[in-house]
């Protein structure tokens, strides 16, 4: 959206976050699944098993233990009992699957638009014999393989900002979930409902950048969820808690050279420090923001 002085003196570029920046659903999702088949292992091999942000208390946490630090919390949001049925929506690598699996002796399905990172989860699982959790690739906005009120818990870290639409993907979670079944989702969101000029800018490059649909704020997935039937539980900001993240990973860059990440990712991961450092940029002046919601269908 644009807008001009009556003059046309200038132009002003205005951007709501609450809609697409780029192309159309298909275009999106291709463009989404083939950016994890071919990034995959180069983000394991610089972020490890847990491909998302970390929960920083301290400072003297590692990259690990800030990551399953930050599952922990999640988890404290809801009850996990054994023999659950978990939708992980946007599995990527698997990681917080096997932790449910292992730790909670939950049934877990892990879904993805990555063959690779299917492949890449299922080794793992074969690899620590965890029996009770499986993954494939699925459509997040469809779950079309899924009947009505199949899981005891959907649990989407990280993930949703690369939905094209969140609407549809949470009718899709109160669909399959059961009467009284949960949701987790911890998003990335935007700081405002609009940004314009320069910071609309910044706003559409790093959606490109890092294949984001778009990202709305806080309390536009709040309403979101409302309407369609959840009742919200919590509703939370944990950007002071995350932002530590970049930094951190900026830092395990620097360990590798040129030549050790385009083997891993190719020019996709040589650009991958531009991407660090753009979104935390966004962390520190607020234009970004970590959502997390509890909700529970009635």
């Amino acid at each position: 959206m644009k807008s001009s002085s009556k003059r046309g003196e200038m132009i002003m570029e205005k951007i709501k976050t609450d809609r697409p920046v780029g192309p159309n659903r298909l275009k999106t999702t291709r463009r989404i699944a083939g950016f994890w088949n071919k990034t995959s292992q180069g983000w394991q091999t610089i972020w490890g098993p847990h491909i998302h942000h970390g929960y920083f208390e301290n400072h003297r946490e590692t990259p690990i233990q800030a990551q399953e630090k930050l599952i922990e919390r999640l988890i404290a949001l809801l009850e996990i009992s054994p023999e659950d049925e978990i939708l992980d929506a946007g599995c990527g690598l698997g990681g917080s699957s096997l932790y449910f699996a292992k730790r909670y002796d939950a049934h877990v399905t892990g879904i993805t638009l990555s063959q690779k990172q299917v492949d890449m989860a299922t080794d793992l699982a074969k690899k620590e014999q965890i029996n009770n959790v499986n993954f494939k690739v699925e459509d997040a906005l469809s779950l079309a393989s899924f009947p009505d009120s199949t899981f005891d818990i959907v649990w989407s870290l990280e993930s949703c900002e690369q939905f094209y639409d969140k609407q549809l993907f949470i009718q899709q979670a109160f669909r399959v979930l059961k009467p009284g079944g949960k949701l987790i989702l911890a998003t990335w969101c935007s700081g405002a409902e609009e940004y314009e000029g320069i910071q609309a800018k910044k706003y559409k490059k790093l959606c490109i950048s890092l294949q984001l649909p778009y990202m709305p704020t806080i309390n536009h997935y709040a309403k979101l969820l409302q309407q369609q039937g959840f009742i919200v539980k919590q509703t939370l900001d944990w950007s002071v808690n995350v932002k530590e993240t970049w930094k951190v990973g900026l830092a395990s860059l620097r360990s590798y050279s040129f030549l050790e990440i385009f083997k891993m990712s190719g020019w996709r991961g040589l650009i991958f420090g531009k991407q660090a450092q753009m979104m935390h940029e966004a962390f520190i002046q607020h234009r970004v923001k970590y959502g997390v919601f509890s909700a529970i269908k009635p």
